[in-house]
């Protein structure tokens, strides 16, 4: 298991500048978002260097996918990927990406709080800087460890916020945790391995990433932190609402055909009368 605050010299590391540099070739293939600053530029590479070296036959949940580059890039290195996002907002870009990159990940549309997926049906769930955007946090470590196998990995990057220090968190992003409420979320918890909450944080990196940090936006006056730890083989009992499941199905599957049907509707619209293909948008966005 691991925890720690980013570290702002590992992000010149050569390490992390090559695996930068791949990722953000696949956004510019796949038409996906590029860092080149931020917390994501230690992010990123900080979760990858926990999966390198595992099999490729792993199958991966990514929370909260938006525009992100990463989970993509998993797909393309061979990973049994799921793209997610609570939204259908991305749904369009996520099939030209399926397109350009010649990989095709499974997506979904899924409340954090409140997954629609079988239980115990991933290897790995990883969420970049999600956490602070989700009300119940607990909840949401709740499903990560419903979903993932005994044995599975939890991997997490998300914003830190010690008021006590000076720092802030704006309001519309959420809540960012603090360190002392990351570690009471693992403290008794039966579904991650004991221990985590004891690891010590690396207290004298705040000050440099901190000072970069705030350099990035205006209202990034906050540190970032990580985890990686394992799924106990603590067995779930309950299991989730089938109905939750369903509806999510419909929604995914709604979304899928109102990108087909306009496809199909930019490829004949020299074809077609204008009054007829304005009623075929008008059809296509419900």
């Amino acid at each position: 298991m691991k925890k720690l605050l980013a570290n702002y010299p590992d992000i010149a590391d050569a390490r992390w500048v090559s695996f930068m540099s791949e990722l953000n070739d696949v956004a510019r293939r796949g038409a996906l978002a590029e860092y080149k600053s931020y917390s994501r530029v230690w992010e990123y590479p900080w979760l990858w260097f926990q999966l390198d070296n595992s099999p490729r036959s792993l199958r991966v949940l990514d929370i909260g996918s938006e525009r992100s580059a990463y989970p993509w890039l998993l797909a393309v290195k061979g990973f049994d990927v799921t793209v997610s996002d609570v939204t259908s907002s991305y749904w369009g870009l996520w099939r030209t990406a399926q397109r350009s990159l010649g990989v095709k990940p499974e997506l979904k549309i899924l409340d954090t709080q409140a997954l629609a997926l079988p239980t115990a049906s991933f290897d790995v769930y990883q969420s970049v800087s999600i956490l602070e955007h989700v009300p119940d946090k607990a909840k949401a470590l709740e499903e990560a460890a419903r979903v993932l196998r005994p044995g599975g990995l939890l991997l997490m990057s998300f914003d830190i916020c010690e008021a006590e220090m000076g720092m802030t968190f704006p309001k519309w992003n959420g809540r960012a945790v603090s360190m002392k409420e990351l570690d009471s979320l693992f403290a008794d918890c039966l579904w991650f391995e004991r221990g985590l909450s004891d690891v010590a944080w690396n207290l004298e990196t705040i000050d440099e990433y901190w000072a970069w940090h705030r350099t990035t936006a205006e209202h990034h006056n906050y540190v970032t932190g990580a985890i990686s730890v394992r799924r106990t083989d603590e067995p779930w009992i309950s299991t989730p609402s089938e109905s939750r499941r369903s509806d999510a199905t419909y929604q995914e599957f709604k979304v899928e055909m109102q990108w087909r049907f306009g496809e199909f509707s930019r490829q004949i619209k020299g074809q077609l009368p204008r009054p007829v293909h304005s009623l075929l948008k008008r059809v296509i966005r419900g």
